[in-house]
């Protein structure tokens, strides 16, 4: 069985949910996701890699609404900053994970920028905040979310009429607001997870990673634990 990931950085690195469900399940995993991508690179990377190669299964981390991305003509102009899938596909990785015949970050597109850093007002680089400068300054909370949610409409739709089983998770507990209703009445909520969020059971847990915002390899194993059923029954 092969299963594509992508997602944040919820979904990266040794240990966390979805190698935790591709040993349960004697799978190889495909894994897209990059620390600081959003969802426009999330939604346009899966239908890019499933324009090329053939998956089972295809698992999505939704990433904070706030965040956004695309792509450029010359990444190396953007070398000052790590939002970028140039830099954090070279990050993250380790010997063991390996997929044959390459390894999965090579399917990572280089060059898309993350707004993320921008967002989050922690980022000195002055290219990537005049390339997101405009869109943060014309585009609020609102605007965002209604980009983000037409994502997960297209998508699910996308992944539908291709006839590829799918499953959706967040982070943490989201809300879409009220005045989303006629979107959200779009998206089926059958194939998106919300009964435990990733950050939420290391809260209740307190069990996290050095870093101290990323969980650690216990809570990513409950929140794998407790999805996997519901993962079987799609298969």
């Amino acid at each position: 069985m092969n299963i594509l990931v992508n997602g944040g950085s919820l979904s990266r690195g040794p240990g966390s949910w979805p190698y935790v469900i591709g040993s349960a399940l004697e799978a190889n995993i495909v894994n897209l996701s990059l620390a600081g991508s959003g969802n426009t690179y999330v939604h346009e990377t899966t239908i890019a890699e499933l324009a090329q190669r053939q998956y089972d299964l295809v698992l999505i981390q939704w990433t904070p609404f706030l965040r956004f991305d695309f792509k450029v003509k010359d990444i190396n102009q953007f070398d000052n900053t790590i939002f970028t899938s140039k830099y954090q596909r070279s990050q993250n990785d380790w010997p063991e994970k390996v997929i044959e015949p390459i390894n999965d970050q090579d399917y990572v597109e280089p060059n898309w920028i993350f707004g993320c850093g921008v967002a989050a007002n922690n980022d000195p680089d002055p290219t990537l905040n005049d390339a997101f400068g405009g869109f943060y300054r014309y585009c609020g909370p609102s605007e965002q979310m209604y980009h983000s949610v037409m994502k997960i409409v297209s998508l699910q739709s996308f992944l539908k009429l291709r006839g590829i089983p799918h499953l959706s998770v967040f982070g943490r507990h989201f809300r879409i607001p009220s005045r989303f209703s006629y979107l959200s009445a779009l998206i089926d909520w059958d194939l998106v997870y919300t009964d435990h969020y990733i950050l939420n059971i290391a809260e209740q847990s307190q069990s996290w990673d050095l870093d101290g915002l990323h969980p650690s390899s216990t809570a990513y194993a409950e929140f794998a634990e407790r999805i996997l059923p519901k993962i079987r029954s799609l298969l």
